[in-house]
């Protein structure tokens, strides 16, 4: 598949077909939509999160990167199988006399189970019932936060009073946000959820393929668990270096899995973005489209972007949190929250997940995509609407609910099974049940926030197209209305005293 910088489209109704740059030249490729032309964009946009000077964007990143980090992928893998191996030996050879299978390994297979059970549920309930998904993983994060939070205050160590106070004060934010995320916010991601997956006409063999690769993701982590549960059950010389082993693991999950939610993203988004933009289904099918995403050159932008984009938001949501507890507060001690706020902003101009649109679709380098749709949201005036929609939330919000049921399910189970002597191995057991369920349903819900993300880079790509309705233009006035109200000077009548106390 062929690779361009991209030059970046706008519509206007009626408009010529007009080729789309960027777009793969392959024979899968339909032809260009009808209701966009090229245009010519200024040097630079000035955006509220930095400015993006675009042409930069053109060519600052070739396919040999993805390629690079493809390979790189697939030895790191490799690495994984051979210390899976090598855990097993030592655990044969050298077993720990007070390993207990039933208090370690069996908790985490049943993690495995539960978390595939949870991940299908929260999937089909966003892609059945949008509406209500958002509105129970609003309060299920918190409530179910804390349910697991007394199994670790339950182990009575200090390392277990310290998690928990740092979940208690996460299961109040969650809860604090709950409240927030009401009114216009609430509807307009409800709404907006519901129309991108009901609009995107997915063909019945999508969910095929979500469940391959939902397979391959409880594969993965069953292998996972014996590899983690072998630290546990060996002993001897090699065993000196167990945490090394434990974060070598950690790692590993949470790159595959971030792999495996992205494989997802983009085949999905592939077939969302051709139903919003051209109107069919994409030529050859779910089949054709999942097959050029694991086997095509994209899988390397999907290997880099599932590096970039986790780093990116986790950098940004510290910001935020920084933000809120500084409450604008100049001093001396929060002059960092100035600079994560402009690291941050400068990493979400250059790598995004809505960047996988375009590396599924047009067939961009993973940066020029990030790139070229972030441009395009700002030149819609709609970069601060898209980057705060609460589907973003919703994703996460789902997935640390499903964590918190593993870890409820695992971390009890584990002490169930132990004495009062060795409560303790039912931590590690809670927090790595927690980081299963939290990257199975990560993976899932992937499926409808690609088809947000499809509507939106549609949406910017051409905001006159008459299959994405006026959703996103409605609620763009609603927002203005709100702060034309907040801003408005109140009117004292002559008839109020002001004076009376």
């Amino acid at each position: 598949m062929a690779r361009y910088g991209g030059e970046i489209t706008a519509a206007f109704p009626g408009g010529g077909g007009g080729g789309i740059a960027g777009a793969s030249t392959g024979p899968t490729t339909p032809a260009a939509s009808p209701y966009q032309v090229p245009i010519e964009i200024e040097e630079q946009v000035d955006s509220p999160f930095g400015n993006i000077e675009v042409p930069d964007s053109r060519g600052c990143c070739s396919g040999f990167t993805g390629s690079l980090t493809k390979i790189f992928f697939i030895l790191h893998l490799l690495a994984f199988i051979a210390l899976t191996i090598f855990l097993g030996v030592q655990a044969s050879l050298h077993q720990n006399p007070a390993y207990k299978p039933f208090s370690n390994f069996i908790p985490l297979v049943s993690s495995v189970i539960v978390s595939t059970i949870v991940a299908c549920f929260w999937v089909i309930l966003a892609v059945t019932k949008p509406p209500k998904a958002i509105k129970t993983s609003l309060w299920a994060a918190p409530v179910f936060a804390l349910a697991c939070d007394v199994v670790i205050l339950l182990v009575g160590n200090p390392a277990a009073l310290g998690i928990g106070v740092l979940v208690v004060v996460f299961a109040v934010a969650a809860g604090l946000y709950s409240c927030w995320a009401t009114g216009p916010r609430l509807r307009h991601a409800s709404e907006m959820l519901s129309t991108s997956v009901n609009g995107a006409h997915l063909p019945p063999t999508t969910s095929c393929f979500v469940v391959f690769v939902l397979l391959a993701t409880f594969g993965y982590m069953a292998f996972w668990t014996v590899a983690i549960s072998c630290i546990a059950a060996a002993e001897g010389h090699f065993m000196n270096y167990r945490l090394a082993y434990v974060a070598s693991l950690l790692v590993s999950m949470a790159w595959t899995m971030q792999v495996l939610r992205y494989i997802v993203y983009v085949a999905v988004v592939k077939l969302a973005h051709g139903r919003f933009v051209y109107g069919i289904c994409m030529p050859g099918g779910a089949v054709e489209v999942f097959r050029g995403t694991i086997f095509g050159p994209t899988f390397g932008d999907i290997c880099m972007g599932a590096m970039a984009v986790p780093v990116n938001s986790a950098v940004r949501g510290w910001a935020r949190a920084m933000k809120a507890a500084t409450g604008g507060n100049d001093e001396f001690i929060f002059s960092g929250r100035g600079c994560c706020f402009s690291i941050s902003e400068k990493m979400l101009g250059r790598a995004n997940r809505w960047g996988f649109v375009h590396v599924g679709a047009r067939g961009k380098a993973f940066c020029v995509a990030s790139r070229d749709v972030w441009s395009l949201f700002v030149l819609r005036g709609i970069a601060e609407l898209v980057d705060s929609d609460l589907t973003g939330s919703f994703c996460f919000l789902s997935s640390v609910t499903a964590g918190a049921l593993a870890s409820l399910v695992a971390g009890s189970w584990a002490l169930a099974t132990v004495d009062k002597d060795h409560k303790k191995i039912a931590l590690p057991v809670a927090i790595y049940a927690f980081l299963i369920g939290y990257y199975m349903c990560r993976m899932m819900i992937a499926w409808p926030q690609a088809c947000v993300a499809a509507y939106h880079v549609a949406y910017a790509e051409n905001p006159h197209n008459p299959q994405l309705g006026t959703l996103i233009p409605e609620h763009l006035r609603e927002l203005q209305s709100l702060a034309a109200d907040r801003d408005r000077p109140r009117v004292v009548d002559s008839s109020d005293d002001i004076y009376d106390s």
